[in-house]
């Protein structure tokens, strides 16, 4: 099983040459309802999620994300996660010790972590995208106004082979204490 997952895990990769091929809207709606699973602080799920897939709004979000001329490649997605943080509900006893909103970066990214593995496994490629225009983030998906949009996942397919990771030295990333 272990096996499994590294490969998952060596396969996922940031697309930025995604191809014609349509995506299914069902596809990424079981994208994100799996997504949902991932873990948060004290169980507050502090995100919603954005499922585009309707051309119009696709064209639109694409816009959004290629401000001053970044994520080009964006043009060839198929859809998107617009991922957007809400305050967290945490424990009393946590939220004490702690803001609100502590652990909510640290949330959004295992769902976002959950989303891209996810449609890794679906044979679905997938990018980050956090260079954003919110106003028209805002205007594409009507997002309510108690949230804050600042990841976009981008979804398609690609012919693209899989490249080698590279990383920094192990010794200089683990250190056993």
């Amino acid at each position: 099983m272990y096996t499994d997952f590294l490969e998952l895990v060596k396969r996922r990769q940031s697309c930025r040459d995604f191809n014609d091929k349509p995506l299914d809207s069902k596809v990424v709606e079981t994208i994100a309802e799996t997504a949902m699973l991932a873990p948060s602080a004290c169980n507050s799920q502090p995100w919603r999620m954005y499922l585009v897939t309707n051309e119009e709004t696709v064209k639109k979000v694409t816009i959004a994300v290629q401000e001053r001329g970044h994520n080009k490649f964006a043009s060839g997605a198929k859809a998107y996660i617009v991922v957007c943080d809400k305050q967290a509900t945490l424990r009393p006893g946590t939220e004490s010790k702690f803001d609100r909103n502590h652990f909510v970066k640290y949330d959004v990214g295992e769902l976002i972590a959950y989303i891209t593995l996810t449609a890794e496994s679906m044979g679905v490629a997938s990018c980050i995208l956090g260079w954003i225009n919110y106003a028209e983030l805002k205007q594409a998906v009507c997002h309510a106004d108690d949230e804050v949009c600042n990841i976009v996942v981008a979804l398609g397919y690609t012919d693209t082979p899989i490249r080698a990771k590279v990383r920094k030295a192990k010794a200089e990333i683990i250190k056993k204490v």
